[in-house]
């Protein structure tokens, strides 16, 4: 009994050794700690083309994304990298690579602040959110058009159908 327990459990553990057949660097050496495991294993779930690192989409179907997409691309773009050494060259693709995956326990702990999901949600960098760059920073679920519109409304203080820096608050100069 004891016996078939252990097994069970080392084949359960085995696929988060195993990874893709070019993972590019190996991040981790040595005995992998229950934490390691756990997020190599939900990595390795997330990375459908097995490259060894996730990318946006990829990241937006992980353990890491939140269903307020703005959310998501903060946690995306603050876990990337553009530019990793693999076998002495230069490799340059954007993504999360599985050791910062680890690190940063699959994204669930990196949140923006008010601010910077005003930055992020404002796509065209103008200072300014339209209807349609607001729709990032609402929840999925709940993001109904009456919801958002309802949402859009109350912080569109002077109705010109964009939320400035300062109706949208968090900056510290409102």
């Amino acid at each position: 009994m004891k016996y078939s327990l252990i097994l069970s459990l080392a084949l359960l553990a085995a696929p988060a050794f195993a990874g893709p057949s070019d993972p590019g660097p190996r991040p981790i050496k040595g005995k992998k700690t229950a934490k390691a495991v756990v997020f190599t294993n939900l990595f390795n779930a997330a990375d459908a083309n097995r490259d060894g690192v996730l990318n946006e989409v990829e990241f937006g179907q992980s353990y890491g994304a939140s269903d307020t997409p703005v959310v998501t691309r903060f946690r995306f773009l603050t876990m990337s990298r553009g530019i990793w050494w693999v076998r002495g060259e230069i490799n340059v693709r954007e993504g999360v690579y599985l050791e910062e995956f680890i690190r940063q326990n699959g994204g669930r702990r990196l949140n923006p602040n008010r601010a910077e999901r005003f930055n992020y949600a404002d796509l065209d960098q103008d200072g300014y959110l339209d209807p349609e760059e607001f729709v990032a920073t609402r929840v999925a679920p709940a993001a109904t058009q009456g919801n958002v519109a309802r949402a859009f409304g109350k912080l569109d203080k002077n109705d010109d159908s964009l939320i400035s820096r300062s109706e949208w608050g968090g900056f510290g100069d409102a």
